[in-house]
């Protein structure tokens, strides 16, 4: 991965681990996004989409904008896949990794939930194939997997109160602002960003 050292990837994983381990995706659904703010990233609120209710893919998606979130929500992949941006985090089990991906694993120490809990991670923009996320992007998913199943719990109830939350990031603190992006943004009829 560009720019990711072994120990932000044994970090990243330890956090992937964590997140597999809680299993978000029993209390919360695809089309539920939470919406992210901060000061530590350009181009505005990210959408994060939790995977697995419906018990196929297990992960979370991170859309880097609105736009990103509606297409994913309303569209078939091939349709639409030129226009995503995003970062994803995908578990799957040692046959669906890279064939030298288990070494890594063993020779780095990094931590492993489960056989079936191997985190894919891959980053998507428009018009460009798949690549590995750079240090920023992962650290950013990092950040996600170990807040969200913690505003899970907080918010349980789907109020649209802001949670926030603090990450010791490379670069120093990074502060994210959690909530549910409310239930009236998610209607057919709304495609705008909520505010």
């Amino acid at each position: 991965m560009n720019g990711v050292t072994s120990t932000k990837a044994r970090d990243f994983c330890r956090a992937a681990a964590s997140f597999y381990r809680q299993a978000p995706w029993r209390s919360v659904g695809g089309d539920e996004p939470i919406k992210i703010k901060s000061d530590s990233f350009e181009g505005g609120s990210r959408f994060a989409i939790v995977l697995g209710k419906k018990g196929q893919l297990q992960g979370l998606w991170l859309c880097d904008d609105w736009k990103t979130c509606v297409l994913v929500e309303r569209g078939r992949y091939e349709a639409i896949a030129e226009h995503l941006r995003y970062t994803a985090l995908y578990f799957g089990g040692r046959t669906e990794i890279g064939p030298d991906d288990p070494e890594k694993v063993r020779r780095h120490g990094f931590e492993i939930a489960g056989p079936g809990a191997y985190p894919s991670v891959l980053r998507k923009e428009p018009g460009s194939d798949f690549r590995s996320p750079n240090a920023g992007e992962l650290e950013l998913l990092e950040a996600c997997l170990w807040v969200i199943p913690d505003f899970l719990k907080r918010a349980e109830d789907r109020k649209p109160d802001v949670y926030e939350y603090s990450f010791k990031a490379t670069e120093g603190k990074m502060s994210l602002d959690l909530s549910w992006v409310p239930e009236e943004r998610l209607r057919p009829d709304r495609p705008g960003e909520p505010s």
